[in-house]
């Protein structure tokens, strides 16, 4: 008959290693499956640079295409208020409107019509437009 365990958090394996007594000897691979399941209960995404946690802000951009975030999410990637964001999706809005939809009276974002409409309507004020284009080599000839 197989033992079966609680699946704990990264959090609480930490806190558990950190109150054991000192000398307590662990099995690694016991520890490397506990963090291995821990890891399989994090959100895809939540942590894919070494354990960092990625802010909305650079996850917007890599986020897959479809991806829907609310009001929230898309305050932290944009660095606005909710009050910003609630005025620029509204019908008196004082420019482009955020493309969103509305699910239950929520505001829902789907990340690649907000990266296309931040594409269209920042302006480049200071540097020039990046371009995937790269100018021809010169022929050795002349």
């Amino acid at each position: 008959m197989r033992h079966e365990t609680k699946r704990r958090s990264p959090g609480e394996i930490r806190a558990w290693l950190a109150a054991a007594p000192r000398g307590t000897l662990v099995e690694a691979q016991a520890l490397a499956l506990a963090l291995a399941e821990a890891d399989e209960g994090q959100p895809e995404g939540s942590a894919p640079h070494g354990g960092q946690v990625v802010c909305w802000r650079e996850r917007l951009w890599t986020a897959p295409a479809d991806t829907r975030i609310g009001v929230t999410e898309l305050c932290e990637a944009l660095g606005r208020t909710k009050s910003w964001v609630w005025r620029h999706t509204g019908p008196r809005s004082p420019g482009p409107r955020l493309p969103h939809r509305k699910l239950d009276g929520e505001l829902v974002f789907v990340v690649v019509e907000v990266r296309a409409w931040l594409r269209e309507h920042e302006r480049i004020v200071v540097g020039r437009p990046t371009s995937l284009v790269l100018p021809r080599a010169r022929s050795a000839s002349r």
